[in-house]
């Protein structure tokens, strides 16, 4: 039968039930703070024990199924061994706890996101069948399967650990005129990525969300912020890998718009779509929880990349012409500089709160920012 054992971020931090921690509150962000517990609070004890029962449950079904997926054969019980549970961090939806344990020597690693605030108890079953939908439609390992989900009492759901992935976030740096961007991989001394292997980055995550957008629909992927730590990477031989971890709605964005019901709509819908996503994809926290940062404009042209790279297979996929993302590159590079800002301009207007952090950052650099992008666009 297999025994489990529990961790704070790092096997150094184990808890257990006489562990102080153990009757506290989960913090509602990244680092514990000592309170005292209030009525219906969910403690570290209760997390941890959700997960042990939604786990050992059923003869440990769940780890068996998700371990078989992974493996491509049957899993027994007693081929799991010792599980160990590390909480990795405290989001603003989700608590992860990341699930590691040994088949025939093979290290496995999944997650549980457990829902602990309304917030996160009223998405996980709209990410549930987000992640579902999206891997089916497109099953190009983006994005963490989904194993077994629970939707009463504790909220949660078992899905894939994208193992050797980080956060990453731009990071102020006094000898440098413009931020650096460090991966948070646990490393004694920060580890950066160099330019080229940001490019990267920033042109496959807008690849990911343009190749997500449904052009017959309008359905996106949407909310998702850098400073949330959205998007992982992993880098190895210098390359890069860009995963996303969580996908908290999908759905359109155009509140009380039907469908788009021709090339137009289609098209004027695309264009709202990129000057949004290269407004967010500018929008970061230094080291992921200070100020709101900018992306330096030397990103801009991956982002736009990664956004025609992204348009190419979606338009494959709703069986448009070949030639669309040329026509729609033309028909952009053709849009007046005074209109692109205006649509920018109505854009952050109703998705950023006015005086907030990010649309005091935004209405600061959005005029260079359409500049630059209708310069990369007519490229």
């Amino acid at each position: 039968m297999p025994t489990i054992s529990f961790f704070l971020a790092t096997p150094g931090h184990p808890v257990d039930r006489v562990h102080p921690l153990w009757a506290q509150p989960l913090p509602q962000r990244r680092s514990p703070e000592k309170t005292t517990p209030k009525r219906d609070e969910i403690t570290y004890g209760d997390l941890f024990s959700s997960v042990h029962h939604f786990c050992a449950s059923d003869g440990w079904h769940r780890l068996r199924t998700a371990s078989s997926t992974k493996l491509g054969r049957d899993v027994g019980i007693e081929e799991i061994g010792h599980v160990y549970v590390f909480l990795a961090k405290h989001g603003a939806f989700y608590h992860p706890a990341r699930i590691q344990f040994s088949i025939d020597d093979q290290p496995l690693s999944f997650v549980i996101n457990v829902a602990a605030s309304a917030s996160g108890k009223k998405t996980l079953p709209i990410e549930v069948n987000a992640l579902k939908r999206l891997n089916a439609e497109r099953p190009f390992g983006w994005f963490p399967t989904v194993y077994e989900a629970q939707f009463d009492d504790l909220p949660l759901f078992l899905a894939d650990w994208f193992e050797g992935f980080h956060e990453f976030h731009l990071t102020q740096q006094q000898d440098l005129k413009e931020p650096a961007i460090t991966v948070w991989d646990g490393a004694a001394e920060p580890s950066f990525l160099s330019p080229n292997q940001a490019g990267a980055v920033y042109r496959d995550a807008s690849m990911i969300l343009t190749a997500s957008y449904d052009l017959l629909t309008g359905s996106q992927i949407f909310p998702w912020h850098h400073a949330a730590g959205d998007f992982v990477v992993r880098t190895q031989n210098g390359k890069v890998m860009t995963r996303l971890i969580t996908v908290r709605g999908y759905a359109p964005m155009v509140v009380g718009k039907s469908e788009p019901r021709n090339e137009a709509e289609i098209v004027e819908l695309l264009l709202l779509f990129l000057i949004h996503l290269s407004i967010r994809m500018r929008l970061d926290r230094f080291d992921g929880v200070s100020d709101v940062a900018w992306v330096p404009d030397r990103y801009l042209a991956s982002i736009v990349g990664g956004f025609f790279r992204g348009l190419e297979l979606t338009t494959r996929m709703a069986g448009f012409p070949e030639s669309f993302p040329a026509l729609l590159r033309l028909f952009l590079a053709r849009q007046p500089e005074k209109q692109l800002l205006f649509f920018a301009q109505q854009i952050a207007a109703s998705i950023y709160d006015d005086g907030s952090d990010e649309a005091d950052v935004i209405e600061k650099h959005l005029e260079i920012h359409i500049r630059c992008l209708k310069q990369f666009v007519s490229l």
